[in-house]
Formats: structure tokens, C-alpha cells, sequence
């Protein structure tokens, strides 16, 4: 499976850099966080929703991240991140049920214009998905009808937040909100390969460490 070994690469960095960290001003940290969010869908994925009259599709986000602060870059932060949405089901009043689930793995940067150190405050990030997976699932229980279909690509995402320290930088609380955009190729039977677009929108807090 990718997510654990993704998540244990992740763990790694953190570890090596805060053994590499020599300097005052250069520092190394961990973030987890939830929250939810909704769903909009473009290419390859609108038609069978809006023709269905699905309900909003939404559900919890969780993200894992290790950043750094360099000594001699100021305002920035840099790092890597694993994010994953789990939805619930989208249904209608045929007793359809659709489920919309995804994962990306980014290289981040985030930019505090307000801050030399980079260490708290506003922030602005910016996040390039080099690989990102969905899963659609449509079904109906009643009917024993059942449809899968999955895609690889990449995407970018956006969020604006802040972050607060509690005690010497050694943790602290994340809230922001996100936009994720992501292009997906997938093999449909009869069709060959085809172009998925989506869209993500979310509310997420967390805690760094």
C-alpha cells in the first residue's frame, strides 16, 4: 500500500532534519490536522452527478506534513504533505449512493508576509500535488447495481491561515482554509483513457509539533 509507506517517508524527513538542525534561526516541525470539506465536480465527473440529483458531496479531510525554516530564507517555510479525504455518501431519492474519496501527496511553501521568522502568524501556502488519486463509487443496495472508477494525476492547492505557537515553538495550533484543484487520467471500458477534473474546498485545524 502507498499511504503507509508515504506517511512513514514523511516521518523520516522530520526526523533527519531536526538532526541536521544547527542553527537558532533554521527550524524543523510536524503538523497533523482535520476537518471537512465539499466536493465540486468538473470534467469526466459532473454529467453522472448532476444527472443523478446527488446531494453535496463532502466529507473529513486529514493531512500529515513535516516543514522547514532555512536560516537564510526569511518569511518562508518549505516542506512535504500527505492529504486525504474520507466522504460520506452523496445520495438522491432513487436510493442511489455515490462516494467520492482522494489522496495527493505536495511539495508545499508557506509565505508569512508578516513575519521574518516564519514561525507563527497569517500565512499564505501554496501546494503542487506530484501524485493524486481519486475513488468514485456508485451504488444502489436495493438494486445490486455497482460502478467503480479510480484515476491518477496531479493537482494544485491554496490556503490561507494562521498559525499560533504554545510553548517555544516546541508546538502549536493550525487553522486555515483550503482549495485543492486536481486533473486525473482514467481508463473507462469502452472509452479508453479520460480526463477527471474535481475541486475541494475545506475548513481544516490542527496541531504542530
Amino acid at each position: 500500500m502507498k499511504h503507509p509507506l508515504l506517511i512513514l517517508a514523511l516521518f523520516s524527513t522530520l526526523f533527519t532534519l531536526q538532526a541536521q538542525n544547527g542553527t537558532s534561526d533554521a527550524f524543523t516541525y510536524g503538523e497533523f490536522k482535520l476537518g471537512y470539506g465539499t466536493t465540486q465536480f468538473g470534467k469526466g465527473l459532473e454529467t453522472a452527478f448532476e444527472a443523478g440529483d446527488f446531494s453535496t458531496s463532502g466529507g473529513l479531510l486529514a493531512s500529515i506534513a513535516v516543514y522547514r525554516k532555512f536560516s537564510r530564507l526569511n518569511n518562508f517555510n518549505f516542506g512535504l504533505k500527505f492529504k486525504a479525504l474520507g466522504a460520506g455518501p452523496a445520495t438522491n431519492n432513487a436510493g442511489d449512493e455515490m462516494f467520492f474519496n482522494y489522496w495527493g501527496t505536495a511539495a508545499s511553501a508557506k509565505y508569512f508576509p508578516f513575519n521574518r521568522e516564519a514561525d507563527q502568524g497569517f500565512f499564505i501556502q501554496g501546494d503542487f500535488y506530484f501524485t493524486t488519486q481519486f475513488t468514485q463509487k456508485y451504488r444502489n443496495t436495493d438494486a445490486l447495481t455497482f460502478d467503480h472508477q479510480f484515476a491518477i494525476g496531479s493537482g494544485l492547492g491554496g490556503l490561507i491561515g494562521y498559525d499560533l505557537n504554545l510553548k517555544n515553538r516546541n508546538t502549536g495550533l493550525t487553522i486555515g482554509i483550503e482549495y485543492d484543484y486536481a486533473s486525473r487520467q482514467g481508463e473507462v471500458t469502452g472509452l479508453g483513457d479520460v480526463q477527471f477534473v474535481n475541486s475541494n474546498v475545506g475548513v481544516m485545524v490542527g496541531i504542530q509539533f
